[in-house]
């Protein structure tokens, strides 16, 4: 198993999650984030906002949406290449992807572990829940 975490750019999550949704995936984590790399954060002279020396402020930190998916073994590289194409726009803050092993999966309400925890089972509903 492996947790595919994905950094990518907030404007493209929309696109993303159908693709993985076509793919098979049925569940993810998506939270916001911000963070810089090469672009360095944002200048905002074109919104007329400058500093006390006249210089354009800037953003250190660049808006982003973070997604977390554990997957099987033989589907990463799937999920992996499904991301990246449908992510990349070609320009600088496209985000990045990391694969990251993962030693146990346990799913809580049941116990089931391991791939067990990450197959397929049907839709709870809230009034299944209610009836416990």
């Amino acid at each position: 198993m492996n947790l595919v975490l994905a950094i990518i750019q907030p404007a493209k999550l929309d696109a993303v999650k159908e693709a993985l949704v076509k793919l098979g995936i049925q569940g993810m984590t998506v939270t916001g984030a911000k963070g810089f790399g090469r672009q360095k954060g944002r200048p905002l002279a074109f919104l007329g906002l400058l500093d006390m020396e006249g210089k354009p402020f800037t953003i250190d930190f660049v808006p982003k949406v973070r997604i977390e998916i554990v997957v099987n073994d033989e589907i990463t590289d799937q999920v992996v290449d499904t991301i990246v194409s449908t992510a990349k726009t070609g320009t600088i803050g496209d985000g990045k992807l990391f694969v990251i092993p993962v030693s146990r999966a346990v799913r809580i309400r049941t116990g089931e572990e391991n791939e067990a925890a990450l197959t397929i089972e049907e839709p709870a509903t809230i009034s299944d829940s209610r009836k416990k």
